[in-house]
């Protein structure tokens, strides 16, 4: 597999998304723990301090800051403050990349307070390749765009989920955050093969991989992010078939709720990403 010069990235390792409850536990291990994500936006708002106490972070791990506002699915122009704050972030802390996800959060200025799907259009997508494009020459470094979980068919679309991230990210030249536990999701709900959608995308833009646990209540599995990875185990399988494929860079697994009283537990989590991808 041909490597584009924009996706020769520094081989990162196995990290954690950064929470409060991690903390102490990525402290006294952090030589087990590769780097971390940060959420961007809790670092570029309220005061200076802020971005230095993400700098700080930085001198001890390696970071990735992931964002949650871009809306790069919004059909208006960036918001370019918001722009140039993360692209500030993203250099004061010598990011090999950034994150996002490939969605909408706004309309008309007015947040959502959700990830919520787009329809997959040809429309669509030359919309968010554009904004990504842009986007991505302010911030210095590679653009991923992250899939997101949706329970219901999307009514308009024109293209299958994997051919609009991969029409969008192509013409963006921008890369990947694969979220497997979220494709996992998705497939299971909506009755799709995984593994299709795998080698439908294309893997040379896969960079990051996200990692999470869900839960199945009523037949239908969410997308809670507060159970081990081993909540639905096919999951590693996943990953194990995509890092055979894809020139994957970092994996991060993510506890965003009910953070296990064992430490431990979260460290097997990392150890094991780790021997799969390696």
């Amino acid at each position: 597999m041909s490597v584009n010069p924009r996706f020769d990235l520094p081989r990162i390792g196995v990290g954690l998304a950064h929470r409060p409850w991690f903390v102490r536990g990525i402290e006294h291990h952090r030589d087990r723990i590769d780097w971390i994500e940060i959420c961007a936006d809790h670092y570029i708002y309220r005061t200076e301090g802020r971005v230095a106490r993400a700098v700080e972070l930085s001198q001890r791990l390696p970071i990735a800051p992931h964002g949650l506002e871009l809306s790069i699915g919004t059909d208006a122009p960036l918001d370019m403050g918001y722009c140039r704050d993360i692209a500030r972030l993203t250099k004061a802390v010598r990011a090999p990349w950034y994150s996002d996800h490939l969605c909408f959060t706004q309309v008309s200025q007015i947040e959502l307070g959700q990830l919520t799907p787009l329809a997959f259009t040809e429309t669509a997508a030359a919309r968010c390749a554009a904004k990504a494009r842009q986007f991505q020459d302010m911030l210095g470094v590679p653009l991923l765009l992250e899939n997101i979980t949706y329970y219901m068919a999307i009514p308009g679309c024109t293209l299958t989920e994997a051919d609009f991230i991969s029409k969008v990210v192509n013409d963006a030249d921008c890369g990947i955050l694969l979220d497997l536990t979220n494709l996992y999701i998705n497939a299971q709900n909506l009755y799709y093969d995984p593994y299709d959608f795998i080698d439908r995308l294309p893997l040379e833009r896969v960079v990051q991989v996200h990692l999470a646990g869900g839960a199945r209540e009523d037949g239908m599995w969410l997308d809670t992010h507060d159970q081990p990875v081993d909540s639905h185990p096919e999951v590693w399988d996943l990953l194990d078939y995509l890092c055979r494929r894809a020139p994957v860079r970092g994996i991060a697994i993510e506890r965003d709720a009910n953070p296990p009283e064992d430490f431990g537990e979260i460290l097997g989590e990392v150890e094991r990403a780790r021997a799969i991808w390696a």
